[in-house]
């Protein structure tokens, strides 16, 4: 028997142990033996005691797959070997390909078709009219067209990476600039808490000297009473002796001291001593003046940090919430009263309302905003007209007990507003009247969810003209509130 050729052999060598079929994407492992990349992963899905090799057994603690890029070009050679093809370069396969139609090599290049065209394609009718030209130059067209989109793209990758670079500078210059303020404002918080510390321990101080003082005065003033109180209880005890003797030896003593029974006219009439306690009293009023001032400095500056603190946001009228004797403006920045008669009544307020069922909060001729407030601190600015009435603040929309419709829900609110000439702090149960100095023509409201205060300034002046004691807002969303009412009225 004849020995088997090597061209035999190929295939058996260029085989998978596990599937004995050409190898498919061959890779290599930590033994060196080979083997298709699904059958040796097949093998090793689920291993027991490491990774061992199919062929020799050898083990591996790591599953290791390398792939073998030459074996794979050895094994399309064996394939062609196998099938009897003769082995060509690429660029002898690329001369070869021809047209399919005519059999010619493909020369010239269809630029309307944009198809590689033989000698014959090139003078039939199809393409006669078109523009043809030869392989190379157009190559070499296509080339430059790509090189030239390659330098723009080039050019663009370039520019990108500086405006990155340009962008991560400024980046990391804002997030420096952000950290000098926040030390700014811890170094002057920090200032701010140590200057007030210092002035509480200065005002504690003082205090405590003044409380000193009132006891040394109330001691040095009980024991000079009490001198003269002993000295009377002695004078009192002398003279009750003297009336309990006899007749005879009361005038004989009497007469033998050459004095009168009582003594010298006026000897008993007592003279009250100076009390010390109303100079202390105008030490107590000066102190008590002093921390008034203190008070009112804190409670000025704590109103300039609601002013300032809140963020600024605009508000947008909702209309579907507007009661229909209310005219909101197309682009929800206004809303003025439309009715051609007087509302009954005398304005708006708990248990008054004009006849009508709006959708907003109750039946009061009033509207919403669009946004609500469920977080942090806000505010707006409004502007108020001096003619009719009008008020503004915020609104909470609790669950009512009359079913799930629109109308059985209850608001709660919490505004101010003028009235028939009368400023007003408004709720849904009650109103208190306001006396500002100066009546304010923009009015800001300020809202701090977390703490639930309610706040209204005049913000021209930055002057606060109430606030509403904290209350809870329960998680639920808070909605800016606006109502005006009579002829003239808007907001």
């Amino acid at each position: 028997m004849d020995a088997p050729s090597a061209r035999d052999a190929l295939p058996g060598e260029a085989s998978c142990p596990i599937c004995l079929e050409y190898f498919r994407d061959p890779v290599s492992i930590h033994c060196g033996h080979h083997f298709c990349r699904s059958c040796i992963e097949r093998c090793w899905e689920w291993p027991t005691a490491g990774f061992a090799c199919p062929r020799c057994r050898d083990t591996a603690p790591e599953r290791s797959l390398r792939p073998s890029r030459e074996l794979a070009r050895v094994l399309e050679i064996a394939r062609r070997l196998s099938r009897g093809e003769a082995l060509r370069t690429g660029e002898e396969e690329e001369e070869e390909e021809g047209c399919q139609r005519h059999q010619e090599p493909l020369e010239v290049f269809c630029k309307e078709d944009r198809a590689l065209l033989c000698a014959i394609c090139r003078e039939s009718r199809v393409h006669r009219a078109h523009t043809v030209l030869p392989v190379p130059e157009v190559v070499r067209e296509y080339q430059g067209q790509i090189q030239a989109r390659l330098q723009t793209l080039k050019d663009d990758r370039d520019k990108l990476l500086e405006f990155r670079e340009a962008e991560m500078r400024r980046n990391w210059e804002y997030l420096e600039k952000t950290e000098v303020e926040r030390q700014r404002i811890l170094s002057q918080f920090q200032g701010l808490r140590l200057s007030l510390e210092e002035h509480s321990s200065h005002l504690l101080a003082r205090l405590g000297d003044l409380e000193r003082d009132i006891g040394k005065v109330q001691e040095e003033n009980v024991t000079s009473l009490t001198k003269e109180i002993s000295r009377l209880d002695a004078r009192i005890q002398e003279l009750e002796e003297k009336c309990r003797q006899p007749a005879r030896t009361f005038l004989q003593v009497t007469r033998d001291n050459g004095r009168e029974p009582l003594g010298p006219a006026g000897e008993e009439n007592l003279q009250l001593p100076l009390s010390p306690l109303p100079e202390l009293e105008k030490k107590i009023h000066h102190f008590r003046e002093e921390n008034i001032l203190l008070e009112e400095t804190l409670r000025s500056f704590q109103d300039i940090l609601m002013f300032e603190l809140p963020e600024k946001m605009t508000v947008t009228l909702d209309p579907s919430t507007a009661h229909p004797q209310l005219l909101v403006a197309p682009d929800g920045s206004s809303v003025s009263w439309e009715s051609a008669q007087d509302p009954p009544g005398d304005g708006p307020g708990p248990g008054t309302a004009p006849p009508g069922d709006g959708p907003g909060p109750g039946t009061d001729p009033s509207v919403l905003g669009r946004e609500g407030v469920t977080a942090g601190r806000s505010c707006w600015d409004v502007q108020v007209a001096p003619a009719g009435s009008w008020a503004l603040g915020v609104a909470r929309e609790t669950p009512g007990s009359g079913g799930e419709t629109p109308g059985s829900a209850e608001w709660e609110l919490w505004s101010m507003g003028l009235c028939q000439g009368q400023f007003w702090a408004l709720t849904s149960l009650e109103r208190i009247p306001l006396f500002p100095i100066h009546a304010p023509s923009r009015v800001r409201v300020a809202l701090d969810y977390e703490r639930g205060q309610v706040a209204f300034f005049d913000a021209d002046k930055k002057s606060l003209i109430f606030a509403f004691p904290a209350a809870s807002f329960n998680g639920q969303s808070v909605h800016p509130w606006f109502l005006v009412w009579g002829e003239g009225s808007r907001i």
